[in-house]
């Protein structure tokens, strides 16, 4: 019968012998992954391959027992708890926190409005007044958790449309006769580019400013770049700066920035998705001074705060504003009565349905506190630090620039080749070692110049670690550079 089906299913004791045997497979792959032993960091399979193996009808997925496919989930999988996992920036996330994410899933709360969430609402609550007290806003600071930077930067931007056009842009759409810009810098991360497209205000909107050697925003352009714009029609609502950047980890300078958009009242949005960790940190809280005035900051927990993913909190310097995002109805969610709730979270996000994400961030909080938080930031910091003076003393190596973060680029340019050359160059040390499961590190490009690129995510990487991975990379490049074309 199927209803004697669906009910078995949900049988408790059932549940809890496959979850210990699941918990005791996660816990031997932690130990493996975290031993320095002789696990790849990812076993590569090509795409079509990995497909293939996941058919339905591959005879190997036929009767296979829960924990046999969890173990062939881990294998087939990109192990961030590896000391040699220093690539894009995800983290290992903490017990605490993946516990909090385990009984997020199992409870399966959608938290939209407060009564689908009650918890997860008032912890998120408390969270958001936690960091606002941290930036240095007031009690007028509000905001709400999403799904990613992203979806992020969309909300913050949304409402700073909504905020500074002197008509109801929300209502009306985007006006030929009166069109508005953002001033983001040539680093800025794709998602602003393209969420200014997505909220319609077009390709022309989006006004960008040089870097300077640090690849960081050129503030003494703004007057300038504004007036441009100015120039050609267009009216700046908003100036957006890195906290940092994706690609070298750099910082803006959020003072100058922020005393420009006072000036000229305009919005000052913070994208400080992966940087904003260094709140918690006492040596380098100094990057991010003139946050406080930030009209809307965007900061993924799940960057350097060792969260599991996606946990992103969108804080607003005057709470009001967050209501202005998505000023709609939705009857059959929301009562009349009251228009700014805060514990109605659909109202100020993208999403209706909405994971319990403020749980898992406070758990993080709670659970470790800011020593140990901003003990982890500083240490991979002060890493980043260390290992650009291993490749200064390097023969043979090059790096972008001195990292602020705990992002380092370099690349391994021997004498003798063309820019070109020593492009495809890299781009094969990149692949041959990722493929050699060693280590996992990606690219970026600057200026044309292609830079391996490490993200020192996990908390085991050592000193040691990356003397490995420099070996690797003069070894690999030494042999590639030898091959004929």
């Amino acid at each position: 019968m199927v209803q004697d089906r669906l009910s078995s299913i949900y049988d408790s004791e059932e549940f809890r012998r496959y979850g210990h045997e699941v918990i005791d497979i996660l816990a031997d792959y932690l130990r493996e992954a975290t031993s320095r032993g002789d696990m790849p960091v990812l076993e590569w399979r090509e795409p079509d391959d990995m497909v293939a193996e996941y058919d339905f009808d591959n005879p190997s997925n036929t009767d296979l027992p829960l924990g046999k496919f969890i173990r062939k989930v881990i294998g087939g999988m990109n192990h961030l708890h590896h000391p040699r996992f220093v690539g894009h920036q995800n983290n290992p996330p903490l017990m605490a926190g993946m516990i909090a994410q385990i009984c997020s899933a199992v409870i399966n709360n959608g938290v939209a409005v407060y009564e689908m969430g009650p918890a997860s609402m008032a912890a998120e609550r408390n969270v958001i007044r936690y960091l606002a007290r941290m930036i240095g806003f007031d009690d007028n600071a509000d905001g709400i958790f999403t799904h990613g930077g992203s979806a992020g930067n969309l909300t913050a931007l949304l409402a700073a449309r909504q905020a500074m056009s002197d008509y109801n842009i929300w209502e009306e759409g985007v006006r030929n006769d009166r069109p508005v810009g953002i001033i983001v810098s040539d680093q800025s991360h794709y998602s602003i580019t393209r969420n200014a497209k997505v909220i319609g205000l077009g390709g022309g909107s989006v006004i960008r400013i040089p870097y300077d050697s640090r690849y960081a925003m050129k503030t003494g352009l703004l007057s300038e770049t504004m007036k441009q714009a100015e120039d050609r029609g267009i009216r700046v609502i908003c100036v957006a700066a890195n906290a940092c950047s994706t690609a070298t980890g750099t910082y803006d300078n959020l003072e100058e920035i922020a005393a420009f958009c006072r000036e000229k009242k305009v919005w000052f949005h913070v994208d400080g998705a992966h940087g904003l960790g260094v709140l918690f940190s006492k040596k380098y809280r100094h990057l991010v001074r003139g946050l406080e005035h930030a009209d809307s900051v965007v900061f993924d927990f799940h960057k350097m705060l060792l969260t599991p993913g996606l946990n992103t909190m969108v804080l607003f310097r005057d709470g009001t504003r967050s209501y202005e995002t998505f000023a709609q109805k939705a009857g059959y969610l929301f009562e009349k009565h009251d228009e700014n709730e805060w514990y109605n979270g659909a109202k100020r996000t993208l999403e209706c349905t909405k994971t319990a994400l403020g749980i898992v961030a406070w758990t993080v909080i709670r659970y470790y506190g800011r020593e140990t938080l901003g003990g982890y930031v500083e240490s991979r910091y002060d890493l980043a630090a260390r290992f650009a003076e291993a490749i200064r003393r390097e023969r043979d190596m090059e790096l972008a620039v001195t990292p602020e973060s705990n992002i380092v680029c370099f690349r391994y340019a021997p004498g003798g080749l063309s820019g070109e050359q020593l492009n495809e160059l890299n781009r094969t040390i990149r692949r041959e070692i990722v493929r050699s499961g060693e280590f996992y590190i990606v690219q970026t490009e600057l200026e044309g110049v292609i830079w391996l690129r490490t993200a020192l995510m996990n908390a085991m990487t050592e000193d040691s670690d990356l003397e490995r991975l420099l070996n690797s990379v003069k070894r690999t490049g030494a042999v590639m550079a030898r091959m004929p074309e």
